[in-house]
């Protein structure tokens, strides 16, 4: 199945940071005459989607159908709900499935389309996969994000994946609560059209570590929509609190460390 959506190339990683005004802005703009109001991660995932598709047609000179999938953390939605700190991938993946012109669906089209992913990914589904149905609802699933790359042959596909809210701020390995989490190692990605939404140590804003074909994020860290919501690459300083430089742990080295 990943062999028909991971593509193989030179692949470069950049940072956006979207500030809590970005996303209250991408909030409203989602929401369109709706009364319904998108989350966080739901408004800047289709909009990092709907850029990353300008990219693509920008790069192959025409649209391509999109796939977008949505790592799920299953614990909150089990009834009764399991407790945070469960052990082991208690995870499912969601998808989204863009036919249309992005432009045409707009970022309210593009947001329903990741909610509705999401939803899925519920109470009921959950129950299928604690009975019988197991083996049935995990191919059903899987299949979904597998055949728009095999009946389409040019789908692009983008992972996201997002640790806002796991708590990596309130981590204290002895040597202090870090002031800069990374989503990235320090190799890097090893997978194309990866993104990583990380929180902002203030907690409401958003990092998004997006990991793209060189040429199409050549492309996007141009894009002046993208670039009227975000920063690109600011200082880890500015997102945080910059009275943390006075901490012992800057003096000591400890500004970066990843999680």
């Amino acid at each position: 199945m990943w062999g028909s959506l991971f593509k193989i190339g030179k692949c470069t990683t950049r940072r956006f940071a979207f500030d809590a005004s970005a996303i209250a802005n991408l909030k409203v703009k989602a929401a369109g005459n709706s009364a319904q109001n998108s989350t966080q991660v739901e408004a800047v995932s289709a909009f990092i989607w709907k850029c990353a598709m300008a990219a693509s047609e920008e790069t192959h000179g025409f649209t391509r159908p999109s796939l977008l999938s949505h790592v799920v953390n299953l614990r909150r939605r089990t009834i009764p709900p399991l407790i945070e700190n469960s052990i082991g991938n208690l995870i499912s993946i969601a998808s989204a499935h863009c036919k249309a012109r992005y432009d045409e669906l707009g970022l309210k089209g593009l947001v329903g389309q990741v909610r509705e992913g999401i939803s899925k990914i519920n109470s009921d589904f959950i129950k299928k996969l604690q009975g019988d149905e197991q083996s049935n609802v995990i191919c059903k699933s899987l299949k979904m994000m597998e055949e728009p790359g095999s009946k389409d042959g040019g789908v692009d596909y983008f992972g996201f994946t997002s640790w806002c809210k796991l708590g990596f701020y309130e981590a204290d390995l002895g040597l202090g609560k870090p002031i800069w989490v990374s989503g990235v190692g320090s190799t890097g990605s090893v997978f194309l059209n990866l993104i990583i939404l990380m929180e902002t140590r203030s907690g409401d804003g958003i990092e998004a570590w997006v990991t793209l074909d060189e040429q199409e994020m050549a492309i996007l860290q141009r894009d002046m929509e993208l670039l009227t919501f975000t920063s690109l690459d600011p200082s880890p300083l500015k997102l945080s609190n910059i009275a943390a430089v006075n901490s012992p742990n800057y003096r000591k080295g400890y500004l970066f460390p990843t999680l």
